[in-house]
């Protein structure tokens, strides 16, 4: 039985982006019982990023609910899926159910979602990224610190407000933090002169990559400035789907997607785009967005298997939200163990859940 539940999730302290300010992580969860298994998926668009709310959702998935339900049952959900996707376009609607499919199958088998998608040819660890944002030279420090203690060696540092003073504390960084790697996220804040100059004045500080350093509306000049810049450029709010990858590969634009599973759509999707960067010598890192524990472990699972090897993955927001659908953490010394027992691997609290199905 096909069961549809919703949750809010307060942040610990607001969470901001370029777009937004965050309070509460909403989303929708998707529970299928049948033959003594239990399969979730999560479907959580996020308000400023997303073109689709849970309201625009909801009524799909209630007139298509007996629908999923039977598909599921009787072993014809890639049809019904195929159909849906075309119908509704929608990134979060395919990768929750997605999920939904690939959790029940995998369980009904005996394996891992790991296991049943990438077989033994997967590392059972992916390392992480902190996010540090750019405060005062001491917090900042105590930050990076902590972070460093944690176990992390990969820190994500949100520029693009004061150029001078986030060029002072990137090097203090650097001089107390050698060996960690560094990356930079400029949020579209940059228009090009200011991007080309900045990351000149950067270089020395051996950054993996700079992340959107252009203006939305300069960035059909990205592969111009990555011609002319000895650091990597990544796309993410410029990166959504497969008709963005197919144009930023044919410009030569970046070297790195961003990319974010619950955004994007369905797994093979996903996989096709992994493929495509393969061709064209673009690493895929993966990232959350925010969502709840299924999600998080969802993007962990598939950044074994398709993300790059030498880069952390973006996985760590679990600790901005003050409660979980999940209680179960594996993160640990900067890595995400990713769990082994049949399917995702998730065992939910119902406790923060609402019945709406």
């Amino acid at each position: 039985m096909l069961k549809i539940y919703s949750y809010s999730l307060p942040f610990v302290t607001p969470f901001s982006t370029a777009n937004n300010i965050y309070t509460e992580r909403e989303g929708l969860v998707l529970v299928f019982e049948y033959d003594e298994i239990t399969a979730f998926g999560e479907i959580a668009p996020l308000p400023g990023f997303s073109k689709f709310s849970t309201e625009d959702i909801l009524p799909i998935l209630r007139l298509n609910a007996d629908a999923i339900d039977k598909a599921l049952r009787e072993d014809n959900f890639d049809q019904l899926f195929s159909v849906l996707s075309q119908i509704h376009d929608i990134p979060s609607l395919k990768f929750g159910l997605d999920t939904l499919y690939h959790d029940y199958i995998s369980k009904k088998r005996g394996v891992s979602l790991a296991q049943f998608l990438f077989k033994d040819s997967f590392q059972k660890r992916v390392s992480l990224n902190a996010t540090l944002s750019i405060s005062d030279r001491s917090n900042m420090l105590k930050k990076a610190e902590a972070f460093f203690n944690y176990g992390y060696r990969t820190l994500k540092v949100k520029v693009g407000t004061d150029f001078n003073k986030e060029f002072e504390l990137l090097s203090l960084l650097r001089q107390n933090y050698p060996g960690l790697k560094l990356r930079i996220d400029a949020n579209q804040s940059w228009n090009f002169d200011q991007a080309k100059t900045y990351l000149d004045k950067l270089e020395h500080l051996d950054l993996e990559y700079c992340e959107e350093p252009l203006k939305s509306d300069e960035s059909d000049r990205l592969s111009e400035l990555k011609n002319l810049s000895k650091i990597n450029l990544a796309a993410d709010e410029s990166f959504r789907n497969k008709t963005d990858a197919t144009k930023l590969t044919e410009q030569n634009a970046v070297d790195i997607f961003i990319l974010k599973p619950m955004m994007f759509g369905s797994f093979s999707e996903i996989n096709v785009t992994k493929q495509l960067a393969d061709s064209h010598y673009i690493s895929v890192i993966l990232t959350t967005s925010l969502e709840s524990i299924i999600g998080r472990t969802v993007t962990a699972i598939l950044a074994l298997g398709w993300g790059a090897k030498d880069y952390a993955h973006g996985l760590s927001t679990g600790s901005l939200l003050k409660s979980d659908i999940g209680s179960v953490n594996y993160i640990k010394n900067g890595q995400f163990n990713v769990p082994l027992k049949p399917g995702i691997g998730v065992d939910l609290n119902y406790n923060y859940l609402k019945r709406i199905v």
